[in-house]
C-alpha cells in the first residue's frame, strides 16, 4: 500500500471520476486504475463499485479506507510542513556547548542575536571544560562547539572564532593597581586566586609560570570565572582571567585590568563542528550568526593591552 495509490483513491471518491481524479493527481487514467487494481489485489476485497460503468462509488471497503486514507495524508503534509519549517529555520532545536568563558561571556550576545533571527529554534546549552565539551561534539551530543582548543580530531572542524588573553585583575586598592606594568615575575609573590586544576586557563597560566621559573603561589582555587573576579574584587588577591570577562567591571572601576609582562601570548578560541556534508539548517544559520558578529566587532579589544 503506497501514499499515491491512497491519494488516487480519495481523488476518485471526492470527484467520481477516475478521469478526473488522474487530472487530480497527474497521472493518466489508464495508470490509476492499475494502480487502484493492484491495491484491491492486495487487501483481497474491491474498493469501488464498479457496476455503473464508469460512474464509480466507494465499497464499504473503499469508504473505510478513504477515511483512513484522508487522515495518512494530511499526517504526509503535516509531516512535509514540519520538515520545511526545519529547512528554513522556523522550528528545530539546536544545541552548543561552549568552554566558561565563551558561555558566560560571548554566548549570551550570540544565542540573542539567533533568537531575534529565528525565535522558533529551541536552544539548548552546555557549559563545560572544553576537553569535555569537544567529547561530547563528537558522541553527537551537540552540534556546535565554542572551545578554548583547536580540535585534533579528524572527526572535528575548527575555525579561529576570536582572539583573547589572560590578564591580572585586581581591587583598585590593591599595591599593584598603581604600577604601569605588571610583571610575570611580581606575580611570583602575590596570592593568586584561579581556576581549579581541570581547567584549561589553570593550565596555561601553570605552564607561563613555569616557562618563567616563577613560583606559583596560589591562595584560592575556584570553579568560576565570577567568584574570581568577586574575591579579587574583595581584596583577596589578584586573579587571573581571560580579558573579555572584565570589561564591565573594568568599566565601573571595580576592578583594575592589567597585561602581564612576560605572558602576552594570545587566547585563541574556536567554534567547532563535525565533519559532515550536511550540518543542519539551525547549525548553519548559527555559524551565519558567528560571522555577522565577528563582521561588527573584530574584538580589537581583546587583544589590546590594559596597561
Amino acid at each position: 500500500m503506497e501514499l499515491m495509490q491512497l491519494q488516487m483513491l480519495v481523488a476518485i471518491a471526492e470527484e467520481g471520476s477516475v478521469k478526473r481524479a488522474a487530472e487530480g493527481v497527474l497521472r493518466t487514467g489508464p495508470a490509476v486504475s492499475i494502480a487502484i487494481g493492484k491495491l484491491e489485489q492486495e487487501l483481497g476485497t474491491p474498493l469501488l463499485d464498479r457496476s455503473r460503468g464508469h460512474d464509480f462509488r466507494l465499497t464499504d471497503a473503499g469508504q473505510v479506507l478513504v477515511a483512513y486514507a484522508k487522515r495518512l495524508l494530511a499526517l504526509r503534509d503535516e509531516a512535509a510542513a514540519a520538515v520545511e519549517e526545519i529547512r528554513k529555520v522556523k522550528r528545530g532545536q539546536l544545541r552548543i556547548g561552549a568552554n566558561q568563558s565563551i558561555g558566560e561571556y560571548l554566548l549570551p550576545r550570540l544565542t540573542k542575536a539567533f533568537h531575534r533571527r529565528h525565535p522558533g529554534v529551541k536552544l539548548k546549552l552546555m557549559i563545560g571544560y572544553s576537553d569535555a565539551v569537544l567529547s561530547a561534539l563528537k558522541r553527537h551530543k551537540l552540534d556546535i562547539a565554542l572551545v578554548a582548543s583547536q580540535p585534533r580530531d579528524k572527526d572535528l572542524q575548527g575555525h579561529l572564532l576570536m582572539r583573547d588573553r589572560l590578564v591580572a585583575v585586581m581591587s583598585p586598592r590593591h599595591p599593584l593597581a598603581s604600577r604601569d606594568k605588571v610583571d610575570i615575575q611580581v606575580l611570583g609573590s602575590e596570592s593568586l586566586i584561579l581556576l581549579t586544576e581541570l581547567s584549561e586557563l589553570r593550565e596555561r597560566v601553570v605552564r607561563a609560570f613555569r616557562r618563567c621559573h616563577v613560583p606559583l603561589k596560589v591562595q584560592v582555587e575556584t570553579g568560576t570565572l565570577e567568584s574570581i573576579k568577586k574575591m579579587a574584587a574583595g581584596e583577596q588577591g589578584v586573579g587571573i582571567v581571560p580579558r573579555m570577562c572584565v570589561r564591565e567591571e573594568e568599566a565601573r572601576g571595580e576592578l583594575i585590568v592589567k597585561t602581564i609582562e612576560g605572558f602576552r601570548e594570545a587566547r585563541s578560541l574556536w567554534v567547532v563542528c563535525r565533519h559532515s556534508p550536511a550540518l543542519s539548517p539551525a547549525c548553519q544559520a548559527f555559524l551565519k550568526v558567528i560571522k555577522s558578529d565577528q563582521d561588527r566587532q573584530p574584538h580589537k579589544s581583546s587583544q589590546s593591552s590594559s596597561e
